[in-house]
């Protein structure tokens, strides 16, 4: 099933630009594919030490139980 959207002019010419540039079968695809980029994951939401291996394990004072 097909749906009609309504886009301003500038809107469906960078559109066809990021088409091209991902190389997108149709505009469909374009739009689809922006939307899974933007659902990823950022690195940002990992914090500062996202890239620390250790194992964290809070110490006793720490702890509220």
């Amino acid at each position: 099933m097909n749906t009609t959207i309504a886009v301003k002019p500038r809107t469906l010419e960078m559109l066809r630009k990021i088409k091209e540039e991902l190389k997108a079968d149709t505009l469909d695809e374009t739009i689809t594919r922006l939307i899974k980029e933007k659902k990823k994951t950022s690195n940002s939401m990992f914090g500062a030490l996202k890239d620390v291996k250790e194992k964290f394990v809070r110490e006793k004072i720490d702890r509220f139980d």
